[in-house]
């Protein structure tokens, strides 16, 4: 999920128009990288709290 640049609404990524609003993406590929990269090591940040939470 990405941050639409014209609403701010959440949308896929995979697609080239956001759902909320019809405005073409204008992510280039290094940038859906970069998003990419940034989504993965949030959800393992919280992945490692909540099994820290676990642990005690």
């Amino acid at each position: 999920m990405i941050k639409c640049r014209h609403c701010s609404k959440t949308t896929d990524l995979q697609l080239q128009k956001c759902t909320h609003c019809g405005v073409v993406l204008g992510y280039s590929v290094a940038e859906k990288f970069d998003l990419l990269a940034e989504s993965v090591e949030h959800a393992l940040k919280k992945e490692l709290e909540a099994r820290r939470k676990l642990k005690h």
